[in-house]
């Protein structure tokens, strides 16, 4: 067995970060792999993989047990390791890390504090997959694991940016893909049901999320005002700040108008009061922007003067309550709801500003098949209701369409279109005097998911084209 000495570990020192990767899909001929696991039977399965390609060196804990010329192993590992990971981004334990839990709205509150934020600064989250694409070929997920993000951070055009804001999933939580990062502060929207797939109740999902919010993970909480707010607060022993209606919240909502595309807020802040009108709309906006606001405030990192101004010329992220005008009166809306909140919480907000609500969506296969349902019956307060494709992934397209079906009540006026283009286009010809289509459950997402293959595909591609031709 290697084991690693004193001129190995110089050796190491002095690697070129480019050579340094974690996963066997980014090897090349000069390759360094750090890579290690709990369960051996995995560990060694990746290590087989990397073997059988060309590479200059393993580095592994005493956990692997095959032995071979490249393969390094190390008694002290996760030391090691960490040491990885300042070569990747020297001094990264000094900038301003902010992390967003929840289930509905963590991307939208990152995308309005990374705009909020003066200094430069860095989101990471579900719409961000395209800038990893420099670091590694891994897929892209909601929250990446450290290693990415501290080799994304220390590549030279990077190098000015001290405030990261991450937005930071149950399963990354429950994964431990952030660990030893410390948050200067973390927010947490809200909790409904999504995941029980992987997390099988709301005690184990909301539990991960509350990982987030102990002492040598994040600084300080702020949280919106709600019974899992309170929960996550109550149980929680650091510093916390709340946003409500309430005056015994820290930002205490005043007054509120919200209109179709903006919004006009009267808030109070430590005992003073402000107005201003953002540019936004979308159900919970406000709500995501004055969490943005408040982790910013309370870091203080920024003041909130600056906060304010930046506030009047925000925009929402891509497949965000993303508004597409078409002809008099009639607007064709974007959402990236997919649980039976959201899915609420987004026709609820249109439903009173619009003579007509249409929607299209569907459900994901593979994934949460209980939430199918739940999903059916929050689409119930809209006109008309078009089911079709979401990501199937290898389950039958119909069978997901008629556990949806379970929920929707026989009144109301349904059709089932699998094909999601042709879904898009009959309702956007179903739009007349004021009326508005609801496309839900993909946002921004440039691909769709079938059983043996993915096709490029993306709601506002389908929606501009058609309208364009049509106009």
């Amino acid at each position: 067995m290697n084991t690693l000495n004193n001129d190995e570990l110089s050796l190491i020192k002095e690697l070129n970060s480019n050579q340094i990767i974690n996963s066997t899909l980014d090897i090349t001929d000069n390759s360094v792999l750090f890579i290690n696991h709990e369960s051996k039977e995995k560990l060694e399965k990746y290590i087989s993989e990397a073997l059988d390609k060309n590479l200059q060196t393993i580095v592994t804990s005493e956990n692997c047990s095959i032995s071979n010329e490249k393969i390094i192993k190390v008694k002290n590992y996760e030391e090691k390791y960490n040491e990885v990971l300042i070569k990747l981004c020297p001094g990264y334990q000094g900038k301003n890390f902010y992390g967003i839990t929840g289930t509905n709205g963590k991307t939208t509150t990152g995308f309005y504090l990374n705009q909020l934020i003066n200094d430069p600064s860095l989101f990471v989250g579900t719409t961000e997959e395209d800038i990893f694409k420099k670091v590694t070929n891994e897929e892209h997920l909601t929250t990446p694991k450290l290693f990415n993000i501290l080799k994304l951070l220390g590549l030279n055009e990077n190098k000015d940016i001290n405030n990261v804001i991450i937005e930071v999933s149950s399963h990354a939580l429950e994964q431990e893909r952030l660990k030893g990062l410390k948050f200067k502060i973390s927010g947490f929207t809200n909790l409904s049901q999504d995941h029980f797939d992987y997390h099988k109740n709301i005690e184990n999902y909301f539990n991960s999320k509350l990982k987030l919010f102990s002492n040598n993970v994040s600084e300080k909480l702020v949280y919106i005002d709600s019974d899992w707010g309170n929960k996550i607060n109550s149980l929680s022993k650091i510093p916390s700040f709340s946003i409500g209606r309430s005056k015994k919240n820290n930002l205490y909502i005043k007054k509120i108008n919200i209109d179709k595309e903006k919004y006009d807020l009267t808030f109070e802040i430590e005992g003073k009061s402000f107005e201003i009108t953002v540019p936004l709309s979308g159900p919970e906006s406000h709500l995501n922007y004055l969490l943005a606001l408040s982790m910013a405030y309370f870091s203080e990192i920024s003041n909130l003067e600056n906060i304010l101004e930046a506030s009047t010329s925000l925009m929402n992220p891509i497949g965000r309550f993303e508004i597409i005008k078409y002809k008099k009166n009639n607007d064709v809306i974007i959402d990236f709801a997919h649980t039976p909140e959201s899915i609420t919480q987004v026709i609820n907000f249109v439903k009173n500003k619009y003579r007509k609500v249409i929607v299209i969506f569907g459900a994901g296969g593979n994934r949460d098949k209980e939430k199918r349902i739940l999903m059916g019956k929050s689409v119930n307060l809209a006109d008309q209701i078009i089911i079709t494709n979401d990501n199937p992934r290898n389950e039958n397209e119909e069978d997901i369409a008629k556990e949806i079906l379970k929920g929707i009540k026989l009144n109301k006026e349904t059709k089932v279109i699998l094909d999601r283009k042709e879904a898009i286009i009959e309702g956007i010809n179903n739009l007349d005097k004021d009326s508005v289509l609801l496309i839900l459950g993909k946002g921004h997402e440039k691909i769709q998911e079938f059983e043996s293959s993915s096709i490029k595909f993306s709601d506002q591609d389908v929606v501009n084209k058609y309208i364009k031709e049509n106009s």
